[in-house]
C-alpha cells in the first residue's frame, strides 16, 4: 500500500517537472533529479508514513538537502512531497535536523 502511495507521488513531481518543460531522470532509491533553467538541478522526492518510520531517513533528508549540482558551488533545491497523513510529522522532523528553515527545502502535501 505504502509503495502504491509512493509511487503516486512521486508521478505527482514527475509530471510537475515536465509539465515545465524539464528532462527527469528516476534514480534507483525513487530520488528525482529535473534540469531546470540556468542548469539548476532539482531533486525531488515521495515521501510516505515508512519513511519516516525509518531510523536512517533523517540522515538521508540532511545528505539530500547537502547535495549541491555541477561545479560544486550551489545547493540542489530539494523538493519533499508527502503523502497527507505524514506532512506534520516530516515538517517536525526537518526542524529538528535544521532543514525546515533552508529556502532551497520545500515541503508539499498533496490533498487527501
Amino acid at each position: 500500500m505504502m509503495e502504491v502511495e509512493r509511487r503516486h507521488l512521486a508521478d505527482t513531481l514527475e509530471n510537475h517537472y515536465r509539465s515545465q518543460g524539464w528532462p527527469v531522470e528516476k534514480a534507483q532509491d525513487g530520488l528525482l533529479r529535473a534540469s531546470g533553467p540556468g542548469g539548476v538541478t532539482w531533486l525531488g522526492a515521495a515521501v510516505v508514513s515508512d519513511d519516516l518510520a525509518s531510523e536512517d531517513f533523517a540522515e538521508r533528508l540532511v545528505d539530500l538537502a547537502s547535495r549541491r549540482m555541477k561545479g560544486g558551488a550551489e545547493l540542489c533545491p530539494l523538493d519533499l512531497l508527502a503523502a497527507p497523513e505524514c506532512e506534520g510529522e516530516l515538517r517536525s522532523l526537518l526542524d529538528r535536523v535544521g532543514l525546515g528553515g533552508r529556502p532551497h527545502v520545500s515541503l508539499y502535501s498533496r490533498a487527501a
